[in-house]
């Protein structure tokens, strides 16, 4: 297998993200510390970039520097900033809340609850001023943690 040098084209972030970001953002499918650069016109590793020993411990576990053996992606030769489906409503969702999301969808609780409750929250938000786009992400983010963090055995309790 050959390998090449890393382009900064996405591919691996958005398709399969590595073990750092698995563990960071369980459910995500796409990684949340992808982050393009215009500077550079090159997508990023949040994690490789913070610059304090967390950092150099994500550079080495996640082998910075050693190339890309996706030689085959066709990505490599069209480096442009691409629409992240995952990303888009899942980061204006803080971590912690995240985390509460997962722990949440493994509760026993029907599909109707929360449908109520994520009704009830969407309207507080516009009342208090929050843009409806803004709404309608934060509100798709936490429909899609809570879907895809579900159990089998719940999934099918009442809608």
């Amino acid at each position: 297998m050959e390998v090449k040098q890393c382009v900064g084209c996405g591919y691996c972030c958005m398709k399969t993200p590595c073990d750092a970001s698995r563990r960071l953002y369980p459910g995500a499918r796409e990684c949340p510390q992808l982050i393009w650069s215009d500077k550079r016109e090159r997508y990023i590793c949040g994690l490789m970039s913070i610059k304090t020993s967390l950092g150099a411990e994500y550079r080495k576990e996640l082998h910075a520097g050693a190339g890309c053996c996706c030689g085959l992606n066709s990505w490599r030769n069209d480096v442009k900033k691409r629409v992240s489906t995952e990303a888009m409503y899942i980061n204006p969702i803080p971590t912690i809340m995240q985390m509460f999301l997962r722990a949440l969808s493994c509760q026993f609780m029907s599909g109707d609850a929360m449908t109520l409750t994520l009704a009830h929250m969407e309207s507080d938000m516009l009342k208090s001023g929050y843009d409806k786009s803004e709404v309608d992400n934060i509100i798709q983010g936490i429909v899609h943690i809570f879907t895809n963090n579900r159990s089998s055995f719940t999934k099918e309790f009442m809608g």
